[in-house]
């Protein structure tokens, strides 16, 4: 992309990745904040910090060049990580010797939102912004956007397009279709009892559970079908010598439509119902759900122009379905069309490996750029 400065951009993404902004980190999570308003304040754009619910650990970033309530496109990004205090410390940013970039939230998702700077700041110098956008930054992506759901989806209300600056993957592609999903706990109340003396008088809070795991894995982990759950955590009991009285398991179940998903969050709902063991108690608890991100046919015609332009630029753009989650999730579910995976590519996200690879950078910008020359060309 012409006049860009790469040494710049990493110099930008540097500052950001050497702060941390893990879940609730309120210092870290605010310098990032501040940090992007006043660069984007500096291109002269209206910029604005928000705080649902007056949660000051997770700052929402706005950023339009218009006063009117509707935008022609809506470019998101997260600033937050999944990494701890002091991460950033002890694994601070760098280039490694196969040129890639190294450091927390390097690609996940820091690279991305110092990206939609850059294309925003380099169009605007070349006199090519000439449609209405709204840019919108999380703090609490990594945390199923508990606070930040709301305001992306009367952003999705008004905007007629969004793309997302999620990493690219490592094989270059961009992400058109993410499943859904929805965390759940499970808990079991038992009857304790000596498991020595009088094993009969005791409910195992442990063994119903334990049941309840193995055939809720026989009924939805359907690879063929797109439908995977997890058991992350399974707590319960105490001394050997006792029957356990209780236990608890947490559940993560991803889904490729939304109908599939209403229908195992039925069942997995009614659990309590139908217990092995009819003297114990369960409690069947929804903790966080995501719907689909299911490409329509507004989305395919901005996939088709996307494929036209890495043709052009001698970029292949390809397209694929993840089963993570991310706030497209909640944008798409508005009828306002949705591509993600528009970032720098690189690998092992939520991981000390994680990575960016640099000549990703300017191929990305140069890509969107183009995509979006091409949607409001004149």
């Amino acid at each position: 992309m012409k006049n860009f400065d790469l040494q710049a951009y990493l110099k930008d993404l540097e500052t950001v990745v050497n702060i941390d902004t893990g879940h609730y980190f309120e210092v870290g999570t605010n310098e990032v904040a501040e940090f992007f308003k006043k660069k984007y304040d500096e291109l002269g754009f209206r910029t604005e910090i928000k705080y649902y619910q007056n949660n000051h650990a997770t700052p929402f970033v706005t950023v339009t060049n218009t006063d009117c309530d509707h935008y022609d496109v809506l470019l998101v990004g997260h600033m937050d990580t999944v990494f701890a205090p002091g991460s950033a410390k002890e694994r601070p940013f760098r280039i490694d010797e196969q040129g890639h970039g190294r450091g927390p939230g390097c690609i996940d998702c820091k690279g991305g939102c110092v990206l939609i700077y850059y294309l925003l700041k380099l169009m605007k110098e070349a006199g090519e912004l000439n449609f209405t956008f709204c840019v919108a930054m999380n703090s609490d992506e990594e945390l199923k956007s508990t606070y930040s759901r709301d305001y992306f989806e009367e952003l999705a209300e008004k905007s007629d397009r969004c793309f997302l600056f999620e990493p690219g993957r490592a094989n270059r592609e961009f992400v058109s279709q993410r499943k859904g999903g929805n965390n759940y706990l499970i808990k079991c109340h038992g009857i304790a009892a000596h498991s020595g003396v009088c094993p009969e008088k005791g409910a195992s809070a442990v063994l119903e559970l334990s049941r309840w795991v193995d055939e809720l894995y026989k009924r939805y982990f359907l690879l063929d079908e797109g439908t995977t759950i997890n058991i992350g955590r399974f707590d319960g009991g105490a001394d050997n010598g006792s029957v356990p009285d209780y236990a608890e398991f947490t559940i993560s179940l991803r889904c490729m439509t939304n109908e599939r998903l209403a229908e195992i969050n039925k069942d997995i709902l009614d659990i309590p119902n139908h217990p092995y063991d009819s003297r114990v108690t369960i409690e069947s608890i929804l903790l966080a759900n995501r719907p689909c991100m299911t490409p329509d046919e507004k989305t395919f015609e901005i996939i088709h122009l996307m494929e036209n332009v890495g043709r052009d630029l001698n970029a292949p753009i390809e397209m694929l379905c993840t089963g993570g989650g991310s706030d497209g999730n909640f944008i798409a579910l508005h009828d306002c069309p949705t591509v993600d995976g528009c970032g720098p590519c690189g690998s092992l996200l939520h991981t000390v490996d994680e990575y960016l690879i640099i000549d990703s950078i300017e191929q990305r910008l140069d890509i969107m750029r183009e995509t979006l020359l091409r949607i409001f060309a004149k």
